[in-house]
Formats: C-alpha cells, structure tokens, sequence
C-alpha cells in the first residue's frame, strides 16, 4: 500500500508529482532507482534512516506509484520533475541517488539543479561503453517485451543486463510472489531507465557540466563492474570524490547513504588529485 501523498508538486508538463516527506534537519531529496518508489520497502528504510537527522523528501518519478504520466516520454521531463520537487522544498537540499536514480540526478545537475551537493550510489553504467554510442536497441527490445504482454521477460533482462544479476538469481525471485508482483507491475518503464543512463555508457560531456560537490558511493561487496563504474563517474564530475564503503553491495544500507550525506552536507569532498 502506498503511503499518504504529503502535497502534489506539478512538473513543467503538467505532470502531478507525489511527494511524501519524513524527519526535520537539513533537506534531502532521493531519487530511488527503477523499481523505487514511495511505499517500496528499501525507500522507506532510506527515508527512515535519513529522516533521524534530515528532512527527507521522496517523490513517485513519473510512470510510478500515486504520480502521473504525460507522453512522450523524455530524460528532459524526468530531470524538469526532479527540478520542480527541489524547488518546491523552498530549502537548500542535498540530492541522492541509488542506481538508475543517480543517472537522473546527475542529468539533472548538469542543467543547473539547485542542489548543494550530491550523492551518487552505483549509477549502472559500464565503464568500458563507449561515451558516444547512443545505443537504444536493448531499451527498445525492453518495449517490445511489455508490449507484446512479456512483461517477466523484460524484467528478467533487466535486471541480468543492466543490473548484473544471474540469470539463476532473477528467476529465483519468481518466488518471492509480492516482490515479483512488484517488479513486474514496473516493467512498462524499465526502457526508459536504459535510455536515462545513457545507453549505459558514462555520460562524459553531461557530467563535466556538473558544478557541485559530488560523492560517487559503492560497495565494496558488489560487483567490480559497479564499482569501476561509479570510479569512472567520479573521475569524469569535476572535483568529485568516489568512495568505496566496505561491506556494502549495490543496495546501501541508510546509515550508509546518511554518513555520505553528512560527508557532503559538511563540504568534506576534496578534489581527485
């Protein structure tokens, strides 16, 4: 069941936004990756966690939970919805992003997002992708799957392609009955989530556009692929800082993300030598 809507935020489009909010201190907005939304487990952890020492805004990114839809579909509208919930906290805000979320922010800081600083957890890009492909074809092949009624199928090659997960793994998970309800109620916007992280490849030119302090997290229990991508993010946003954190995989645990938070809140990021 999802969680009561706090206030609706209008995008640029038109769009209604649902925003939720939790805590008091400092702002923080997160942006949850592609199976996030409020209501979802992990996001509440996350919001709980963070809401002991922050005002935690979460918000439905557009195609999800309680919030709207407006076609066409474009990474521009999902970074103007972004912009609209920060601006409608009327405070100074940090930013976090888990996953494809991350990819969303850092589209979004590029373009000037008011935000003091970032947090980025394993933004899943492949390090090795070459920069300048614009490769569309596997976000395509995810549309045709939901269109065609294979919405497991999408979602099977979602999360072995992008996220890395055994084949094994990701059919295990059929039985897990509700969490694979929930995956495959998401399936209809997985293409987009491949189209928001660049074809998977580091958006070098977006992130050189990044002028805020940025802090590049993963974990050291999770794939070397993640973590080699997320070095790479670090390396391609000016004066940003990747960190590995010990014991962690590709979903942080919230005193994880709070101690990053505070890292930046505090300007404690220095620049890579």
């Amino acid at each position: 069941m999802l969680p009561p809507v706090d206030r609706t935020v209008a995008s640029s489009d038109g769009t209604a936004l649902a925003v939720s909010e939790a805590g008091d201190g400092p702002a923080v907005v997160v942006v949850g990756g592609a199976f996030d939304h409020r209501g979802t487990p992990y996001l509440d952890s996350v919001s709980t966690g963070l809401g002991t020492a922050h005002r935690v805004v979460t918000y439905d990114r557009r195609g999800r939970g309680a919030s709207g839809d407006t076609a066409p579909w474009a990474i521009e509208r999902e970074v103007d919805d972004l912009r609209a919930v920060v601006e409608s906290v009327g405070a100074p805000v940090t930013v976090v992003g888990i996953c494809v979320g991350a990819g969303v922010v850092l589209q979004a800081l590029a373009t000037g997002l008011r935000a003091d600083g970032a947090v980025l957890w394993e933004p899943p890009y492949r390090a090795s992708v070459d920069p300048h492909a614009d490769d569309v074809v596997f976000a395509d092949l995810l549309d045709e799957h939901v269109a065609a009624g294979r919405r497991a199928q999408a979602v099977r090659a979602f999360l072995t392609q992008v996220l890395g997960v055994p084949m094994g793994q990701a059919t295990a998970l059929r039985l897990k009955t509700v969490l694979w309800r929930a995956l495959v109620a998401n399936a209809d916007v997985l293409g987009r989530e491949v189209r928001v992280m660049n074809g998977l490849a580091v958006p070098e030119r977006v992130a050189a556009a990044v002028g805020v302090p940025v802090l590049v997290g993963a974990g050291s229990d999770s794939l070397e692929w993640m973590r080699l991508a997320a070095a790479a993010v670090a390396d391609a946003v000016p004066g940003s800082e990747f960190a590995e954190v010990p014991g962690q995989g590709h979903v942080p645990d919230p005193d994880t993300l709070l101690a990053l938070v505070d890292r930046v809140r505090t300007h404690a990021v220095s620049p890579r030598g």
